[in-house]
C-alpha cells in the first residue's frame, strides 16, 4: 500500500502544478477582466484532483502502516484530508487570483476574496480533523527532520542530508512575506518583481542573523572558543530575534541604494510588519523540535486542542516526557497566535483605522514595539532550558526603538509641515 501512498503524493503535487500553471495563464492576460469557461473548468479539475488525492495519500498512509482506526477515525481523517486538499487549494487559487489579477469583474473579486478568507480557517480546521483520526496511532515524539536516504528523522536521531522542518517553516514564512509585500508594491506601482533582490538579500542575511545571535549572544559560552563551529547549522540553533534585525537592516539598506524611487518609510510599512506572518508560522518549527516552552501544566486545561498537539507536547528536548496527565505550555503555539494577531492589529486596525494620524514608518515602529512586547511577556514563562536574559533585555530594546522611532517620524514630518514642505502621507507618497 505504500505505492498508493507515493503515487498519491506525486498526484497532489502534479494537481498544484497543474493549478499553478492555470493561474499564470490567467494572471497573463492583462486585459481580461473575467475568467473563461476553460480557465474555470482548468481550476476546478486541479482543486478536484489535490482534494482527492489528499484522500487517497491519508488512506495509503494509513493502510501501509497498518493502523488498525476505528470507523469514527476513518471517517475524521478521510473526509479531513479531503477537505483539507479542496480548501487549500481553493485558498491558493484565490490568493492567486487576488493578489495577481485586481483588475477582475468587482463582483467577481468579491466572491474570490471571500473564498480566500473562508478558506483559511477551513484549512485549519480540517487539517486538525485529519490528524485527530490518526493521532492515537503516531509515534512521538513527531519527526522533526526528513532525510533523502532514511525517511522520517525522529528528534534525537542522526542522519545525514536530513531537511529539517523548522527550515522548511522558515521558507515558507518568508515566501508568503514575499507575495503579500509584492502585492502591495504592484498596487503602488502597478507592476510585480520589485522587492525581489531585496527579498534574496534581506532573507539571507535573516537567516545570518539568526545564526549569529543564537551563537555569540544567546549561547556565547559555547561557540566562544570555537569560532567556526557557528559553521556548523546542522547541528541546530537559530534565534528569530537576531534573524529579524540583520534581515531588516539588509533589506532597508538594499531599498535606499538601489530602489530609491520608492519612498523607504512607507516600503517598511508594507513589509516589517508582515514578518510576523513569517515569525508565527516559523514558531511552529519549535513545535516539531519539542523545544522552547514553558513549565509543565495539566493536559486537560488543553484538551480542545487537536490529540496530536497535545500528545507531542508530553515530550520535551530538554527535560524528558512530562509527568501522567502533565504536558509542557505551548508557548510557540501562543506566540505563533500573538504574531498573526499582532500583524492584522498594525496593517488593518491601526493602519487602516487610524491612517489620518499615522506618520510614514509608524506601522514598521509597531512590529519592533509588538514582537518586544510579546518576547518580553513570553521569556519569563520559557523552561529554564531555553531561557535567555539577553532575549528579555533585548524586547525592551526593541520597544524603546519603535517608541523613539515613532517620535522621530512625526516629528521630521513636523519640522517639515512648519517649513512649508507638506509631509508625504500614505496617500501621497
Amino acid at each position: 500500500m505504500e505505492t498508493l501512498l507515493y503515487i498519491s503524493l506525486i498526484l497532489v503535487a502534479a494537481s498544484f502544478v497543474y493549478l499553478h500553471t492555470a493561474l499564470r495563464k490567467i494572471v497573463v492576460k492583462n486585459e481580461a477582466n473575467v475568467i473563461l469557461r476553460q480557465d474555470y473548468i482548468k481550476l476546478g479539475t486541479s482543486i478536484g484532483g489535490a482534494a482527492l488525492f489528499s484522500l487517497l495519500a491519508m488512506l495509503g498512509l494509513i493502510l501501509s502502516r497498518g493502523w488498525p482506526l476505528s470507523g469514527g477515525e476513518y471517517v475524521m481523517s478521510l473526509v479531513g484530508s479531503f477537505i483539507f486538499g479542496l480548501s487549500f487549494a481553493s485558498l491558493y487559487a484565490a490568493f492567486g487570483l487576488n493578489f495577481y489579477k485586481p483588475n477582475l469583474d468587482v463582483s467577481l473579486l468579491k466572491i474570490v476574496r471571500i473564498v480566500m478568507y473562508a478558506s483559511i480557517p477551513l484549512v485549519i480546521f480540517f487539517l486538525g480533523l485529519a490528524s485527530e483520526g490518526i493521532a492515537s496511532h503516531l509515534v512521538y515524539p513527531l519527526a522533526n527532520r526528513i532525510s533523502f536516504t532514511e525517511g522520517l528523522v525522529f528528534p534525537g536521531d542522526t542522519a545525514q542530508f536530513a531537511v529539517a522542518f523548522y527550515g522548511i517553516l522558515i521558507v515558507s514564512g518568508a515566501v508568503i512575506v514575499y507575495f503579500l509585500s509584492d502585492h502591495f508594491f504592484y498596487k503602488k506601482f502597478k507592476r510585480h518583481g520589485i522587492i525581489d533582490s531585496t527579498f534574496y538579500v534581506a532573507f539571507p542575511a535573516g537567516l545570518v542573523g539568526a545564526r549569529l545571535w543564537y551563537c555569540y549572544v544567546l549561547e556565547f559560552d559555547r561557540y566562544a572558543d570555537s569560532f567556526l563551529s557557528v559553521l556548523k547549522v546542522w547541528d541546530g540553533g537559530l534565534a528569530i530575534m537576531g534573524g529579524a534585525i540583520l534581515g531588516i537592516v539588509a533589506g532597508v539598506t538594499f531599498m535606499l541604494v538601489r530602489r530609491k524611487y520608492v519612498n523607504i518609510r512607507w516600503a517598511m510599512d508594507i513589509i516589517v510588519p508582515a514578518i510576523l506572518i513569517a515569525q508565527a508560522i516559523g514558531r511552529w518549527g519549535n513545535f516539531f523540535n519539542i523545544e522552547v516552552h514553558g513549565d509543565q501544566v495539566s493536559a486537560a486545561a488543553w484538551n480542545f486542542l487537536p490529540s496530536i498537539l497535545t500528545n507531542n507536547l508530553a515530550f520535551s528536548s530538554t527535560s524528558g516526557p512530562a509527568d501522567p496527565g502533565n504536558i509542557y505550555l505551548p508557548l510557540f503555539l501562543i506566540e505563533s497566535a500573538t504574531n498573526l494577531a499582532g500583524y492584522f492589529i498594525i496593517a488593518y486596525a491601526v493602519g487602516k483605522g487610524l491612517r489620518k494620524w499615522l506618520s510614514l514608518g509608524d506601522l514598521a515602529m509597531g512590529y519592533l514595539i509588538w514582537y518586544g512586547a510579546t518576547r518580553a511577556i513570553m521569556e519569563p514563562l520559557r523552561d529554564t532550558n531555553f531561557e535567555y536574559g539577553q532575549s528579555w533585555f533585548s524586547s525592551f530594546v526593541l520597544i524603546g526603538i519603535g517608541v523613539l522611532g515613532i517620535v522621530a517620524f512625526h516629528l521630521y514630518d513636523y519640522l517639515r509641515k512648519k517649513k512649508g514642505l507638506e509631509p508625504r502621507t500614505y496617500e501621497t507618497v
